[in-house]
């Protein structure tokens, strides 16, 4: 997968969190996504198949749920761009913060 698909994927903001929350707790079902997030079961599962399809994400059964989590070949062929994203993103987001405190 090229750089810049992997950044395209992840400018969404809906997809960014939920792949900031997989890095997070290493395996989630959409459930968890859907209450950690606040995001709709439609949307999610929808976002979800986007990264499964493109090779990013796996999946498996546990019980009546389906675990997904990224897979590790994925993180180490592109870990410094997933390093310089969060670090932007969060950089982003104090930004932002810091520019309403003066308004």
């Amino acid at each position: 997968m090229e750089k810049y698909e992997i950044i395209r994927l992840l400018s969404d903001r809906n997809r960014f969190n939920i792949f900031s929350k997989l890095m997070d707790f290493d395996e989630l079902a959409v459930s968890e996504i859907e209450n950690l997030l606040g995001l709709k079961q439609a949307n999610t599962s929808k976002h979800l198949r986007r990264f499964k399809d493109l090779g990013i994400l796996e999946s498996r059964r546990e019980k009546n749920m389906i675990k997904y989590k990224i897979k590790e070949s994925f993180l180490q062929e592109n870990m410094d761009l997933i390093k310089y994203l969060m670090l932007w993103f969060h950089r982003w987001k104090v930004w932002r913060k810091n520019i309403f405190l003066l308004i």
